[in-house]
């Protein structure tokens, strides 16, 4: 498992058809590859959260689309795709006293995939799962 601290843009749309491929074929036009995607409702809006390979590239990218586009810090964990590694991965940051705000992942070439979240304490959490 390896974990590190990476950023994360936040885009906050009109929930309509399309909306999301928009979002998406402005990164893909710029060249950003997007390593992991999770779009939610909150009441009328969509909310989607990104993680790329060049994360300036795609706030840049994405203000000209959306100009209160967010960033946040977050939580990446490169880790083996197999059952059971989520809850090892909950219960390493339980033990730490670490709550989450939410957590997303993504399958990635091979046996491993990508576990995305932010805590109560980012930086604890990425020393806890490199431990």
């Amino acid at each position: 498992m390896k974990a590190r601290m990476a950023r994360e843009a936040i885009v906050r749309v009109r929930n309509r058809i399309g909306a999301l491929g928009q979002v998406t074929n402005c990164l893909a036009e710029k060249g950003v590859n997007i390593e992991a995607v999770i779009a939610t409702l909150e009441g009328a809006d969509a909310v989607i959260r990104l993680v790329t390979d060049d994360h300036q590239r795609t706030v840049d990218a994405l203000r000209e689309l959306r100009p209160d586009v967010q960033e946040a810090r977050v939580v990446v964990a490169e880790v083996d795709h197999k059952p059971g590694l989520l809850g090892q991965i909950t219960q390493k940051l339980a033990s730490e006293s670490i709550d989450l705000f939410y957590l997303y992942g993504t399958a990635t070439e091979g046996d491993k995939c990508l576990v995305i979240f932010s805590s109560t304490n980012n930086e604890r959490a990425v020393i806890a799962l490199n431990n």
